[in-house]
């Protein structure tokens, strides 16, 4: 044996053998699931043994819905989540420009506002950003990404005026004398992130690394990522992980869901060939992403009725439906999974229409479809994630930034089943967790005890968001690495502490199966092992 790990407590989420004191580890797969007593009839001379002095073991947290490459791109931005007035969110842009001494010129980013959290209740505007600087560029991103600010710099740098023609699924929104008030919507929005000189394959190797050890630090030995459309052609993303991976560099299992835009587009990138054995295990082509619609938040959701508090507006589709069903008939025909970004209820029928067409088409009863966020459904919606095998990928921390502001936008009545991830669970439903990082924080623990307690990270609303969807611990640790490894067709190599599985686990400075709820979001990570080494050590 290579390791072993004996003293912990661990919890396998393996109900054949659901609790454990010491695991032995060989060329980075689990070998045997022990009590102390019996784990050093294991030990050979090279046998390294670490002890746990009885630290809770859960197996290593899979992200089910992350960006790698835009998640190292917030790393130098402005943060500007929690600002709770434009006027703190001009002061922290002023700061950042000061203390980095940002040259004249140079585009200033920052990301994570939300007009629920302003005094003002408003999007910020070209006007507000103005006063930021008068000589560098500004753009201000709403933590949903959905919605960005540009100051007046910012779209003379990207060229944008009155006469500027919005795009496909986008909005530029004018002020009353018809001039661009600085605020772009959807397709708008991410052209401008995705301006710029596109990185080179080195610079994505950069950008990964640097997340990967920062995911290291949290226990996080799996993702699904969303990176072939962040400024870089999806060949280049393609062999920056696959370089890595061969380098053995890449300290995290990464299922890349594939975006594009057009059909066509999706057509060419589905060209691209599966990985070969070596490096399957650290990165594959899992699923096809595809951004159905907006963000609640922004009001660009696609809803069935008009907004609760914005009549007339039902949000945007950024496809015809006939458009979308045909990248999802294209995806199953190559038996590719689809991945769909669906926020509002229209959008998650959508979807349910587009699966249930292309199975009657081509029947496939194991190909994993899903929908990513889930966010406003009704018991109809929710009985047809069951009925149809539909992943429901979801996101605890979202009660966070949106808990105070639903019911204000969808009415009472939806906002009832809004994240319902209990009802889910108990249908069968797999639900894997993700943070949908950089909108989001991807640290677990806070995402834990968001599902646990149905708060945001500030212990409101104190009865929490519809209580009774709340999850126990062990079902949200489950959701966050079974699930997850479900989702990616890979719950026979990860997932679970049982021998034959990939050695990736997560030692814990606390033991969160028996923490006061109150206390989930600070716990800590001590270890993290991947493919049978320590990878981290606080």
């Amino acid at each position: 044996m290579n390791l072993i790990l004996s003293c912990g407590k661990f919890y396998t989420m393996d109900k054949d053998n659901p609790h454990a004191e010491a695991v032995a580890i060989k060329d980075g797969i689990i070998k045997a699931v022990v009590s102390d007593a019996d784990i050093l009839k294991l030990k050979t001379e090279n046998t390294e043994i670490v002890e746990l002095n009885g630290k809770a073991v859960v197996p290593g947290f899979n992200d089910s819905h992350f960006h790698m490459i835009n998640t190292s791109g917030k790393i130098t931005m402005v943060d500007l989540a929690g600002t709770g007035s434009i006027d703190e969110l001009i002061n922290r842009f002023k700061e950042f420009i000061k203390e980095n001494n940002i040259a004249e010129g140079t585009v200033v980013i920052g990301s994570g506002w939300s007009q629920s959290f302003f005094k003002e209740k408003r999007d910020p505007t070209r006007y507000d950003l103005d006063k930021i600087s008068d000589a560098h560029p500004i753009i201000a991103v709403r933590a949903c990404y959905h919605i960005c600010s540009l100051s007046s710099l910012a779209l003379i740098h990207y060229g944008i005026d009155k006469d500027t023609a919005p795009q496909e699924g986008g909005e530029i929104v004018k002020d009353e004398n018809g001039e661009p008030n600085g605020i772009l919507c959807e397709h708008d929005a991410w052209k401008v992130y995705q301006s710029g000189d596109a990185f080179s394959i080195a610079e994505l190797e950069e950008r990964i690394l640097i997340v990967v050890s920062h995911l290291s630090k949290m226990g996080i030995t799996s993702v699904h990522s969303d990176d072939f459309s962040e400024r870089a052609h999806y060949n280049s993303v393609y062999n920056a992980y696959v370089n890595l991976a061969k380098a053995g560099k890449l300290n995290v299992r990464v299922s890349q869901k594939c975006r594009s835009a057009k059909l066509d587009d999706y057509k060419k990138m589905l060209e691209l060939p599966q990985v070969d054995e070596s490096v399957a295990p650290y990165f594959k082509l899992n699923s096809v992403k595809i951004m159905a619609d907006g963000g609640l938040g922004a009001r660009t959701a696609y809803l069935k009725e008009d907004y609760h508090d914005d009549p007339g507006n039902r949000g945007m589709p950024l496809y015809t439906k006939e458009e979308f069903e045909a990248i999802v008939e294209l995806a199953h025909e190559k038996d590719m999974p689809v991945a769909v970004h669906a926020i509002g209820d229209e959008t998650i029928e959508w979807c349910m229409d587009a699966v249930k067409k292309a199975q009657r088409k081509s029947p496939k009863p194991n190909i994993r479809h899903g929908i990513i966020h889930c966010t406003v459904t009704d018991k109809k919606l929710l009985d047809d994630f069951k009925d149809n095998n539909i992943v429901a990928y979801v996101q605890p921390i979202f009660i966070d930034m949106g808990w105070d502001f639903i019911s204000d936008r969808v009415g009472a009545e939806k906002s009832a089943t809004i994240y319902a991830f209990k009802s889910l669970m108990d249908m069968g439903v797999k639900i894997p967790f993700g943070s949908d990082s950089p909108v989001e924080t991807y640290n677990p623990f806070k995402n834990i005890y968001c599902a646990v307690t149905r708060k945001g990270l500030q212990g409101l609303p104190g009865s929490g968001f519809n209580p009774t969807e709340a999850l126990s611990v062990h079902e949200a640790v489950y959701a966050y690495t079974t699930d997850g490894a479900y989702a990616s067709y890979e719950e026979d190599v990860k997932g679970i502490i049982k021998p034959g599985m990939y050695a990736d686990m997560a030692v814990l400075e606390r033991d969160i199966f028996e923490s006061e709820p109150e206390r989930l979001k600070d716990t800590e990570v001590e270890m993290t092992i991947f493919d049978g080494k320590i990878v981290y050590k606080k």
